[in-house]
């Protein structure tokens, strides 16, 4: 047995990620989205400052780093369009499960959904996300306006 298969966060996480994919496919997007608005009012009501796109994203990386969700995230802003980078990952485990069981995962990233979300709001604008790995437990996403 792994340790993947020890740690019942991630059993359960992988369970419901493979129940929602074999129940709705793509239309999991608006799922995964709809959890990042979710997120989104949680730092309105909370105060965070989310009036313009470098205080959103910042925001966005405090309370992530807050709750060690990951080690570090950083941004670039450029053009109205963001690069965003993330190192120590906590979803790797279910990131890998998607991989291993061809379960599309471009989209279901909580940390670049939350900084597209807030980049919409802050902007007005619609984007979309394009992640890539990098070392394991890093990636960074290029948040692309549509």
């Amino acid at each position: 047995m792994t340790k993947m298969e020890r740690d019942p966060q991630t059993i359960v996480l992988t369970g419901l990620m493979a129940a929602l994919w074999n129940t709705m496919g793509e239309g999991c997007t608006a799922l995964w989205r709809q959890g990042a608005e979710n997120f989104y009012e949680i730092l309105l009501e909370s105060g965070k400052d989310m009036s313009s796109p470098e205080a959103s994203l910042n925001s966005v990386k405090e309370y992530f780093e807050e709750f060690k969700s990951v080690s570090n995230m950083d941004y670039k802003i450029e053009d109205g369009e963001a690069v965003v980078k993330v190192e120590g990952c906590s979803a790797m485990p279910v990131a890998e499960y998607m991989d291993a069981n061809n379960i599309p995962e471009e989209h279901s990233c909580l940390f670049f959904n939350l900084s597209m979300v807030a980049l919409e709001h802050a902007t007005g604008n619609m984007y979309d996300v394009e992640r890539e790995r990098d070392e394991p437990g890093n990636c960074h996403a290029h948040i692309k306006r549509i």
